[in-house]
């Protein structure tokens, strides 16, 4: 009876033994899975904290790299706008001299106005006194220059340059050798002549039929005929020259007046 006891007490003690070594063991495997639970836990909100900072690394990076480029482009816009004020700067002095130029053409337009009538006036005056070579054309065309004068839509550099031509066309009168024709009365006959010009120097004419022969005498402003004997050879001679129908080299006769000294 006592054995069985003892055996009772022992098998009790070893079975309560043994569901405490369980519960041990079944406390402790709750106490890892929590761990794990925990870390695995841990180890993602570690993730999530470098993925959120990878971002703001990435958006810091972007940040920086726009900053520098803007001021790059301020950087640019400093640079550009120092050109530009530099530019304006010369384009006002440009204004200003244009404005200045255009007061200056202003005045020099009420000047050059008056001088451009005395001009004509004076060349009126020169081509009346001038020997009466191709007079009908200069005059016509002194008749235009004057019509230009008194034109509105006609500006002072046109008329300027139109009195300009006229008296160049008459200064290269002075080295012209040619011969053209016209009508001339010869004693009371409208006859038909061939005309010479010898610059300035001389005026002659000779009829078509070479019979009457004459020269402009400046002192009478009329045209007298000269010796046939003694000039109408020549005289034909140096028409056919400035129609280019006989040789240039040929030494020549020919009624000229001796100059004169200026007045």
């Amino acid at each position: 009876m006592i054995k069985h006891r003892v055996r009772t007490v022992v098998l009790s003690a070893f079975v309560a033994a043994g569901s405490l070594s369980l519960g041990t063991a079944a406390i402790g495997q709750t106490a890892l899975n929590d761990v794990l639970e925990e870390g695995i836990s841990a180890n993602q909100i570690a993730q999530e904290s470098q993925a959120r900072v990878n971002e703001i690394v990435d958006e810091t990076d972007k940040i920086v790299t726009e900053y520098k480029n803007v001021l790059k482009t301020v950087d640019g816009l400093k640079v550009y706008n120092a050109q530009m004020e530099r530019s304006i700067e010369r384009q006002m002095q440009a204004m200003e001299e244009l404005t200045a130029n255009i007061k200056n053409v202003t005045n020099i337009k009420r000047q050059v106005e008056p001088l451009l009538s005395r001009m004509v006036d004076g060349l009126e005056v020169f081509i009346n006194n001038d020997l009466p070579f191709l007079k009908e054309e200069r005059l016509a065309g002194l008749d235009r220059v004057k019509d230009l004068m008194t034109n509105p839509d006609i500006d002072a550099s046109e008329r300027f340059r139109t009195v300009f031509e006229l008296y160049q066309v008459e200064s290269d009168y002075g080295g012209v050798f040619q011969s053209y024709q016209q009508t001339m009365d010869i004693d009371g006959v409208e006859r038909f002549v061939d005309m010479l010009m010898v610059g300035r120097v001389a005026l002659l004419y000779q009829t078509t039929d070479g019979e009457t022969s004459g020269a402009y005498n400046k002192k009478t402003g009329q045209f007298e005929e000269v010796d046939q004997a003694t000039y109408q050879k020549s005289i034909n001679t140096a028409i056919r020259m400035a129609n280019a129908k006989a040789p240039q080299n040929t030494l020549l006769l020919l009624p000229i007046m001796a100059p004169e000294t200026a007045q």
